[in-house]
């Protein structure tokens, strides 16, 4: 129940960037006291900044979610899409897994025997381990926000490696742009995964759509993505797509 409560806070702050604590009583249906409980260890975690009355969105423009934040960020969403590409891993294959909150579920949903698993994702690890998945972590330095290996040497590493089917994750989808990630090293990784695996997937729910970050990783042409739904302001001939069922 906190957990939903939670998330539907983040959701509101996402969306309006601020958010009073009346506005939140009205829209879950609970005491003020609840609310301030909650708005009070959501600061203490990192994931919203108080004020007087209310709460918001800690530097929205300019800093990436934490994982922690975005694993409370459209639930239902990311695991429909978690649930479809977890389906396309086929027995034996290499596979690489990014780091993220969706890929982060979709470890829960693989059914596909003797596969092995190359990922940049540390919060992964323990969860490839405990479901018996035969797992390599590339080396590099941690990026905080998202627990991600990243630097030259992931880089170097993904450069000699071949991989059957990519599942990669993505902060903007951009109808110009492409997809873009914020941190230079990661979308460098991104690009070469890119190009070692046959068959690549972003998995991007409707949040990601036309938002832009710093940099790009991938024309819109050169993957297939998968979604939740399609929405009505993106023009969904410039890529190859397929909606979760």
């Amino acid at each position: 129940m906190k957990d939903k409560r939670w998330s539907r806070i983040l959701e509101l702050c996402e969306k309006q960037n601020i958010v009073t604590v009346e506005e939140l009583v009205q829209a879950l249906h609970v005491s003020e006291a609840t609310i301030r409980r909650d708005l009070c260890y959501m600061e203490d975690n990192g994931l919203i900044a108080r004020f007087h009355g209310g709460a918001r969105m800690i530097d929205a423009q300019r800093t990436e979610k934490s994982m922690n934040m975005k694993s409370l960020l459209n639930v239902k969403e990311k695991e429909k899409i978690s649930r479809y590409g977890a389906s396309l891993i086929q027995d034996g294959q290499i596979v690489f897994l990014d780091a993220g909150t969706t890929t982060y579920n979709l470890i829960d949903y693989i059914k596909a025997k003797e596969i092995t698993v190359v990922t940049t994702g540390i919060p992964h690890l323990t969860k490839l381990s405990q479901r018996n998945i035969k797992t390599f972590v590339l080396s590099g330095f941690i990026k905080p926000n998202n627990v991600a290996v990243t630097g030259k040497e992931t880089v170097s590493q993904i450069s000699n490696m071949n991989f059957d089917i990519a599942l990669l994750g993505t902060n903007g989808v951009h109808p110009i742009a492409g997809f873009t990630t914020p941190e230079e090293y990661e979308g460098e990784a991104k690009s070469m995964v890119i190009q070692r695996a046959k068959k690549t997937y972003i998995l991007a729910d409707k949040s990601k759509f036309n938002k832009l970050c710093f940099v790009h990783f991938a024309d819109l042409d050169e993957v297939t993505v998968i979604v939740d739904e399609k929405i009505e302001d993106f023009d969904y001939r410039l890529l190859d797509c397929i909606v979760a069922s």
